[in-house]
């Protein structure tokens, strides 16, 4: 793997980073720290950013999708706001346990994960269904294909479901498990069919549809927190002070990030894939530290 060298380094989190995204709608990238803190970051930003929540306890989740934005925190709550209304923010108390997994399914829905094995529809903040997935311990994904939704827990189990249409969604899914000590993310390739998911064991693995386990690799020394994509690579952060980089097409690898080339010395936990021309790279973890790679 080749390496770079110039990365562009953020300052203003008190505490680990736990989660990035990129926001299409106002150009610029959202971050979720242990601090309490949601911050905004524009991309032409060199100094700290601009704090949009506080919260007494830490954020675990961001996530964006055309005007909204909704974020997790470490109490069970959920914030729901408008990018250009931020002084109108829902305030919802939503999982009995930390909200470790938002994701949109369109304009108006949005599914959540959390500490209490359960994941919830909302329709713009409003409970549509609610499933409680029994010894997961933690809901740690919900990712979405068009094969359906890949759901990834702490147990290491994975729950694929057509969808999440009805309240027997969940108990017709295949159950199985994915990563031994913890299922943590995943993405569905549509050019591939396939979907790929990281976890615990350091490993990426590669299913079909139907969750037939069809590749199996160690890809980082420790757990693999986060799976992002650009279109032609697979990008990876793990609890091992790594990003790495994975061609799309056969999973070869390509890049490697680590300290000695400007990136972190602890765990990296948040990644996210953005900027105008969605060659821009964001990482953050629990040196509180944003770093920005243009590739």
């Amino acid at each position: 793997m080749s390496t770079l060298e110039t990365i562009q380094r953020f300052s203003g989190h008190q505490g680990a980073i736990y989660d990035a995204d990129w926001d299409e709608s106002t150009q610029s990238w959202l971050t979720a720290g242990g601090d309490g803190v949601i911050a905004e970051w524009q991309t032409d930003q060199r100094a700290e950013g601009k704090a949009l929540l506080h919260h007494d306890q830490a954020f675990f989740t961001i996530k964006s999708h055309r005007e909204y934005r909704v974020a997790g925190a470490e109490n069970g709550e959920l914030f729901l706001w408008k990018s250009l209304e931020s002084s109108s923010i829902q305030r919802i108390t939503a999982h009995n346990g930390g909200v470790f997994s938002v994701n949109w399914l369109n304009d108006n829905i949005f599914y959540s994960g959390g500490g209490d094995e359960r994941v919830i529809r909302w329709n713009t903040g409003i409970v549509e269904r609610d499933w409680t997935l029994k010894n997961t311990r933690k809901i740690r994904c919900i990712g979405m294909g068009s094969p359906g939704v890949f759901i990834g827990c702490s147990s290491g189990e994975v729950i694929l479901c057509t969808d999440l249409n009805s309240k027997d969604s969940i108990t017709d899914g295949r159950r199985f498990i994915g990563h031994e000590g913890g299922t943590y993310d995943a993405i569905w390739h549509e050019a591939k069919k396939v979907w790929i998911s990281g976890g615990r064991d350091g490993h990426l693995k590669v299913w079909d549809r139907h969750g037939s386990l069809i590749l199996t690799f160690p890809a980082h020394e420790q757990s693999i927190y986060r799976l992002r994509t650009d279109g032609i690579k697979l990008w990876t952060s793990s609890r091992d002070k790594t990003i790495k980089a994975w061609d799309l097409k056969d999973l070869s690898p390509i890049l490697k990030i680590s300290s000695k080339d400007g990136g972190s010395s602890r765990s990296i936990n948040a990644l996210a894939i953005g900027g105008s021309h969605k060659n821009e790279v964001l990482f953050g973890g629990d040196d509180r530290l944003v770093r920005k790679l243009v590739v």
